[in-house]
């Protein structure tokens, strides 16, 4: 019904809206990804410390090469597991911004959530139907969107994974 009173102009500020909103988000990705290589060059310049610290105070009794390489592969996989995560989540923020131009607004002025039906507005279900056009046509960047338990495993996985090819790799 409420799709009957909007006009072409309405409906044409809902699109650039979202685009507006979708613009932003992948300006402040951009950001994350920005700081994620500032934190890892900082780290990088305090390495010899942090190494100097658990080597000598922390870990005094294990081997200087395991625990050097320990520190150094944990650190590693995780500063390129997360840039992943924060690259893939801008390219799906881009996607849907290049999304949200072509879809048509989801059918249906009711789409359900957890407390049952409720009414959403134009812009909700173009917001919806962008994410599914998305999600469609790049699977595997929409699992970094909204990750479920399964994928926060996986992630998870994937981080323990490289750690180890890491660390033996490193190791002397």
């Amino acid at each position: 019904m409420e799709e009957l009173r909007l006009s072409a102009k309405d409906k044409q500020d809902a699109r650039m809206a979202l685009l507006r909103y979708y613009s932003s988000e992948c300006v402040a990705h951009g950001a994350y990804l920005a700081a994620l290589a500032v934190g890892f060059f900082g780290l990088a310049q305090a390495t010899p410390h942090i190494l100097e610290f658990a080597t000598g105070i922390v870990f005094p009794t294990l081997p200087e090469g395991l625990v050097e390489s320990f520190i150094l592969s944990l650190t590693l996989a995780t500063f390129i597991l997360f840039f992943i995560y924060v690259l893939g989540r801008t390219v799906f923020w881009r996607h849907l911004a290049s999304a949200v131009l072509v879809v048509k607004p989801k059918g249906g002025s009711h789409i359900g959530s957890e407390q049952g039906k409720t009414t959403v507005t134009f812009l909700k279900q173009l917001h919806e139907a962008s994410v599914d056009y998305a999600k469609r046509k790049h699977r595997i960047w929409a699992k970094l969107h909204n990750p479920n338990r399964g994928s926060l495993t996986l992630i998870w996985i994937d981080l323990f994974v490289l750690f180890l090819i890491i660390f033996v790799l490193s190791f002397p």
